[in-house]
């Protein structure tokens, strides 16, 4: 019973982690695209929360009407003319009224492929913009408060290996570091450095367990199996006080910039350093919805603990980074691939045609789809977390 309880609380867990993290960036993505349409002159007819089927129209701004649909998987601008070839009419000019024909003739004219590439290319642009723009907004805010100062943190217990020396102690996660080998537990260095000094060598340990403490006993081991480490157990860091120290705000924007471009090329060079082997795969492959929920999950559960947004702030900003960098990459289906389709167009004086575009496109979300398929199966089989090493 208490296996499904867990189940149940982290499937809902995972749903509102995508929920925090995704979805409000999605929206705000295609809201880059909406603003920057309406600043060309291409109407926007929808702006919609949610993908269809509809829940209630909002309101109503210029031409747009803005709705809540019932599939909370993000959002969408619905421009006129988006599909890149004509739509069929709903009624013969014979039979609409001199109104409706003055209108139709002015949704044409602001129709999205009705503009010159010139102006379609920063609609096209807008949204990964947009999540980079956010990106660095969320960077340099982390540093808004000041610099953080460490004044305590307690070491806790997230895992505890089969067989190993910490079960084999009676260990159990939950479990609170208190201190090893006569030492206070202030940092995980703490205990890393201690048992590294003696691996081999029984050493006692005080943990802290539902208010008492626990004396053990353990061994670390010399040559422990892949990924368990000497003790066998997973830990995690929990800062329980702290304080900032105040910066002024030009530091901030420099501290958060450079936070912010680091993070750029670190996921520039990804695919470059797990083709060479310098990241292994298993620790720096590409994740998809269903770990970034998790990992969004547990990052509110440390924000709350903690009592600091900073854990969320900086999640929001990788993820944020990730999906304008991703959007960006020249695939059709992506911005990228439209941005590319008319940049050629510029540069060559000629549209690419309609059908082929089509076709184009249509390949491209197929692979695209086949990908994130396989990601989600990794996901499931190699669920990646921040309570486990």
């Amino acid at each position: 019973m208490s296996a499904v309880v867990d189940f149940l609380t982290q499937g809902a867990g995972m749903i509102v982690g995508f929920l925090v993290a995704l979805v409000p960036l999605i929206i705000l993505h295609e809201l880059g695209h909406m603003l920057t349409a309406k600043a060309v002159g291409v109407w926007v007819r929808e702006f919609g929360i949610g993908f269809p089927p509809r829940i209630v129209k909002l309101f109503r701004w210029q031409e747009t009407d803005f709705t809540l649909n019932w599939l909370p998987l993000g959002g969408f601008a619905a421009m006129e003319g988006e599909a890149a070839m004509p739509a069929a009419a709903e009624s013969t000019p014979e039979e609409q009224s001199p109104e409706q024909q003055a209108y139709e003739a002015e949704a044409r004219k602001h129709s999205l492929y009705a503009q010159p590439p010139a102006r379609r290319l920063p609609i096209f642009l807008s949204g990964p913009l947009m999540n980079i723009l956010i990106a660095w907004v969320v960077a340099v805010a982390i540093y808004l408060p000041g610099l953080p100062v460490i004044d305590a943190m307690e070491v806790h217990v997230t895992g505890v290996a089969p067989n190993s020396p910490a079960e084999l102690a009676g260990i159990q996660p939950g479990d609170v570091l208190v201190s090893i080998g006569g030492q206070p537990v202030e940092t995980m260095d703490t205990v890393v450095n201690f048992t590294t000094e003696h691996l081999g060598v029984e050493i006692p340990l005080t943990v802290r367990r539902n208010g008492a403490e626990v004396e053990v006993r353990l061994t670390p081991r010399a040559n422990p199996p892949e990924g368990e480490g000497a003790m066998g157990v997973a830990l995690q860091g929990q800062v329980v006080a702290q304080h900032y120290e105040k910066i002024p705000f030009s530091q901030a924007v420099a501290r958060g910039s450079g936070l912010f471009w680091e993070s750029v090329k670190q996921l520039i060079r990804l695919p470059a350093d797990l083709i060479s082997g310098v990241l292994p795969w298993a620790t720096a492959r590409p994740i998809g919805i269903v770990n970034i929920s998790r990992l969004s999950y547990e990052t509110l559960q440390m924000s709350a603990d903690a009592g600091t947004l900073l854990p969320i702030l900086s999640l929001v900003m990788s993820v944020s980074l990730s999906l304008g960098i991703f959007n960006l990459l020249p695939v059709p289906a992506l911005d990228g691939g439209y941005i590319l389709f008319t940049l050629v167009e510029m540069i060559s004086g000629k549209a690419m045609t309609p059908a082929l575009q089509a076709r184009l496109n249509y390949v491209a979300l197929l692979l695209l789809l086949l990908i994130f398929a396989a990601v989600t199966v990794m996901d499931i089989l190699y669920p990646v977390s921040l309570l486990t090493p």
